[in-house]
């Protein structure tokens, strides 16, 4: 059934925004696994390299550089599905729902599958190999026995707090992450909206 437009074209701009929704979702589920995968072959990467050099480049190369570049492949793709043109407001809801779903597949994959159910030591070991890094950072830096064990203090303090919060401020953490999601949307929507002159 196809939609008849108003002499305002106000049914045929409910048919694009609903297909653009539609792609947003579907790119959302793309980027979302692809972002957890990612994450996961990160987490291994750091656990098993034995170069500090790599270790530090590593999560950056995964966490940012390709999802980066398969965020904006999605956008223009998307953009261009809809003739080339989209307007602001077209843009920054569609690339908010892409991010939106992206951010809960990542969360529940990584945090309540990955985390719980298969790697069961994960943040201990990342935190490890953080600990063993700084270590050999510090040797190298000619710091003495006494330094380095304060260091290590400190950083394990960090990480038992990071560890050590409640549910109220995970569930904040997570409305800040949404938030944050948000405005960036609104910052890619301002880089690559593009409508008709």
């Amino acid at each position: 059934m196809s939609l008849k437009p108003d002499e305002n074209g106000a049914g045929e701009k409910t048919n694009i925004d609903r297909k653009l929704r539609i792609n947003a979702i579907i790119k959302g589920v793309m980027l979302g696994i692809i972002v957890l995968t990612l994450s996961i072959i990160s987490y291994y990467f750091i656990t098993t390299s034995q170069v500090p050099g790599l270790i530090i480049a590593g999560p950056y190369f995964f966490a940012i550089i390709i999802p980066l570049a398969v965020t904006i492949l999605f956008i223009l793709n998307m953009r261009k599905k809809l003739g080339g043109f989209w307007s602001f407001k077209q843009s920054v809801a569609a690339v908010f729902i892409m991010f939106l779903i992206s951010f809960l597949i990542l969360t529940i994959g990584r945090d309540f599958i990955f985390a719980k159910l298969i790697e069961h030591d994960m943040v201990t070991k990342t935190e490890q190999v953080m600990v063993n890094l700084r270590i050999k950072g510090m040797k190298t830096g000619g710091a003495n026995q006494k330094q380095i064990d304060a260091e290590i203090a400190d950083m394990k303090k960090t990480f038992a707090a990071d560890n050590g919060v409640g549910l109220f401020s995970l569930v904040q953490n997570y409305i800040i992450g949404v938030i944050m999601l948000f405005v960036l949307s609104l910052v890619f929507a301002s880089i690559f909206k593009k409508e008709p002159v």
